[in-house]
This record gives structure tokens, C-alpha cells and sequence, in this order.
């Protein structure tokens, strides 16, 4: 029995200890109970947030990609502008822009071999917007695949452009940092080739070529005399009236005189 009446008092005590404690650790964090209070909403709102951005980014990604995989269907360009302008930053973006820039390349590979305007070189002016449109997905750090892809579409942009160096550095680029992609074993061939004499003298002289196929230019149009587009009749030459008068002069004396009269009747 006093076993138990010990027991008794020695939780009691130790309660005591407890509360204290408790009341004491209470008493030290009341000046900080407001600072605490508004790190944990802080925090909260912060969590609520990115939930609320994450599952925005994810429905943005999915409409990026459907508007993309439609303008793959159709095969419209402006589609893929679309989906530039309005998910940029996106993996659909950046395989609509490389899209893009693949297809100006194709172009103008093309009009390479047609003649050339002389007021506006078609083929240059397409394969520097292909170029561009590379270098900016690149500058995005997209995924392997993309990065690949753009870093071979520049190298080709850039040696349909002549810049052979830049080129051949591309390509190299592609086989060293992909060397298990299907492109390497083509890239080394392309920059073994580019580092070539005869192939920088066979771009020299395919260049000079292209500029000597320049299109005819079209014929100008007659002038029109001043004097009859703003509607007045020409000025015709004076005539020499002195000679005039002396062409007249001898024309009459040339003349026959007249038919003399009848002798009269005897």
C-alpha cells in the first residue's frame, strides 16, 4: 500500500515536471508564435501555388502539343508559328520552330540552283533564317534529340551559306557530343569532306558559278514625253517661210502662160 501511495506521488511529480516544462517552452515561443505562423502560411501559399503552376505548365504542354501534332496533319506553317507564339519555351515549341527552320533549309537548297535576282537573293535570305531559327533552339537547352537535331541543321545551313569552317565545326560538334546517334557516322563524313582542298575549291568555284546566273532584267517601259502627259499637243518646228516663199516664186515662173485669144474672124 505505501509502495503504491509512493507511485502515485512519484507521477505526480514527474506530471508536474511536464507541465511545468511545457508551460515554460510555451512561454519562450510566445514572442515567436506570429513569426512562426506566417512562415507556415507563407510556405502553405507557396505549396498552393506550385501545385496550381504545375498543373497549369502540364495543361499548356498537352494544348502545345495537340495544336502542334495539327499543324503536322496539315502541314501549315502557320500552325507552327502558333505554337511558337502562344506555349514558347515548350518542347512543342521547339520542335515546331526546328520544323520550321528544316523546311526553309529544304527551300533553299532548292533555289540555290535557280538564278539569282539581283535585288533580292531568295536562297541567301532563307537559309539565314534557317540558320537563325537553330541557333535560337539551341539557346534554349532543349532535350539531346532536339539539341542534336538543331546542331546538324545549322551545320547544313551554314555550309549551303559557303561558311565552310563553321560548318565542318558543327558537324564535328554532332559526332563527338552524339557519337551513338544515327547522324555521327555522317557528320564525321561531312567534316572529313569540308577540311578538304578540293572540296573548299569546288564551293569557290560553285559560288562564282551562281553569280553569273543572274536572271535577265525585265525591259523598262518607254518614257513618255513630258509634253503629251500633261496633255498638251507638241510643239511642232517652225517652218522657213523665206523658203517657202521662194519655192513659190519659182513655181510660178515655171507655169505656162496663159492661152493667148483667138486671132478674130476675117
Amino acid at each position: 500500500m505505501e509502495y503504491e501511495m509512493k507511485s502515485e506521488r512519484r507521477h505526480e511529480l514527474q506530471d508536474n515536471d511536464l507541465a511545468d516544462s511545457v508551460e515554460q517552452l510555451s512561454e519562450r515561443l510566445r514572442p515567436y508564435v506570429t513569426p512562426i505562423l506566417s512562415v507556415a502560411i507563407g510556405a502553405l501559399v507557396l505549396v498552393l501555388v506550385g501545385l496550381f503552376v504545375s498543373s497549369r505548365w502540364e495543361a499548356n504542354r498537352s494544348e502545345s502539343w495537340d495544336t502542334c501534332l495539327a499543324a503536322l496533319v496539315t502541314g501549315d506553317p502557320e500552325g507552327f508559328r502558333e505554337v511558337i507564339l502562344r506555349y514558347p519555351g515548350t518542347p512543342a515549341a521547339q520542335w515546331a520552330e526546328l520544323i520550321l527552320a528544316d523546311r526553309n533549309l529544304s527551300e533553299a537548297t532548292d533555289l540555290l540552283f535557280a538564278k539569282i535576282d539581283p535585288a533580292n537573293d531568295v536562297a541567301r535570305e532563307r537559309l539565314e533564317v534557317a540558320a537563325a531559327a537553330y541557333a535560337d533552339v539551341l539557346s534554349q537547352r532543349p532535350t539531346d534529340m532536339v539539341a542534336e537535331r538543331a546542331t546538324m541543321g545549322l551545320a547544313k545551313a551554314r555550309e549551303s551559306l559557303g561558311e565552310l569552317d563553321q560548318a565542318r565545326r558543327g558537324y564535328e560538334a554532332v559526332a563527338n557530343e552524339y557519337p551513338s546517334s544515327p547522324m555521327a557516322n555522317l557528320a564525321t563524313e561531312h567534316a572529313v569532306d569540308l577540311a578538304q582542298d578540293k572540296t573548299k575549291a569546288f564551293y569557290n568555284w560553285f559560288a562564282e558559278q551562281r553569280l553569273a546566273n543572274v536572271a535577265p532584267e525585265e525591259p523598262s517601259a518607254p518614257k513618255e514625253d513630258a509634253s503629251s502627259s500633261a496633255g498638251e499637243q507638241p510643239i511642232e518646228p517652225a517652218k522657213d517661210t523665206e523658203n517657202t516663199d521662194k519655192k513659190s516664186t519659182k513655181k510660178k515662173e515655171v507655169e505656162p502662160a496663159s492661152t493667148p485669144e483667138s486671132a478674130p474672124e476675117e
